[in-house]
């Protein structure tokens, strides 16, 4: 029994798994065609829309995401070929599977050679043969999610501090590049706030890195909560925390700065158990024109300012000119 003259018998012995969260789409010219197909996929246990030409096949795409089709490379009006080349120019459609249906000893002009010859399935077939194609496809499929699924959780390790849960510098570079490119696009002022504990070698040399790990994750957390959603807060060094305020002038930094100093040296934080009272320097700059597009310029005069903030004796705020 072959594709083009099944009949309806056993269709629902020709596989056990069944799965009717899948929907397919069946996207073919001949009517008869399609309905044979999708019935053989609905007593399979699959959900199944049919469309008899390349228009519909995209429409019905757009309306509702198909978990995969199976698509005619040989129909009228707009082929396979050209539906594919379609589906695989939107993001909402490129990643969707498919099984192609192409006629024998017919060639299919501009078929992409990234697309295998092994997913063309050449009529007549078998039941079976598709089926298999399918459990095969669909498999694939859940695969490649979840390789997705792990790079993209890998991706977000990269851009995260394992110990404060603050940006890294890796993000907080790009997140610059972008921010500068608006300011000087749209004339909006920016400014970074570098700020550090005060004799931070000290706890470095006399205490574990544990406690020092629990000191920066509360510090973190308390001076994450003070800002804006729109400005970011990374961890650029042990001790450190770099915080880039969008829509900000060298007031508003001032006065964010000032802020923060005063409230983490009235907090009493938690580390090793014990309460811990610290003191933090800030040094500050404002974006300027003559700056260069990476931050870099940027990012050293602030971290200047820190320096000469804290070799004035700690507790301070300094503003690079």
């Amino acid at each position: 029994m072959t594709y083009g003259d099944i009949d309806h018998q056993c269709f629902w012995n020709v596989w056990g798994n069944l799965n009717s969260s899948t929907t397919i789409l069946v996207v073919d010219d001949e009517q008869a065609h399609t309905l044979l197909i999708s019935e053989l996929l609905k007593k399979s246990g699959y959900n199944c829309n049919v469309a008899n030409d390349g228009f519909k096949a995209i429409a019905a795409c757009k309306v509702r995401t198909p978990d995969l089709i199976i698509l005619d490379l040989h129909m009228p009006l707009m082929g396979g070929v050209e539906v594919l080349t379609r589906l695989r120019a939107e993001e909402k459609t490129k990643d969707i599977p498919l099984i192609f249906l192409g006629n024998k000893d017919v060639s299919t002009p501009g078929f992409p050679t990234s697309e295998s010859e092994e997913d063309v399935l050449v009529k007549p077939f078998e039941p079976n043969e598709l089926l298999s194609r399918i459990k095969s496809v669909l498999k694939q499929k859940v695969l490649s999610e979840k390789l997705k699924e792990k790079e993209g959780q890998i991706k977000d390790l990269a851009l995260v501090d394992s110990v404060t849960a603050l940006k890294t510098p890796r993000f907080l570079a790009e997140f610059l590049k972008t921010q500068i490119k608006q300011s000087r696009r749209y004339k909006l002022p920016l400014s970074v706030i570098v700020t550090e504990i005060d004799q931070a070698h000290v706890i470095e040399g006399q205490r574990t890195k544990k406690f020092a790990d629990e000191l920066m994750a509360e510090i973190s957390k308390f001076v994450s909560e003070q800002l804006r959603d729109s400005d970011i807060c990374a961890r650029t060094d042990p001790f450190e925390i770099t915080l880039i305020l969008t829509m900000t002038d060298k007031k508003g930094a001032i006065e964010v700065a000032e802020r923060l100093r005063n409230k983490v040296r009235q907090t009493s934080f938690t580390a090793g158990g014990e309460p811990v009272v610290v003191t933090v320097s800030l040094g500050l700059c404002q974006f300027a024109e003559n700056m260069d597009e990476n931050g870099d310029t940027l990012l050293s005069h602030a971290r200047a300012a820190l320096t000469q903030a804290h070799e004035s004796g700690g507790d301070v705020t300094l503003m690079a000119e």
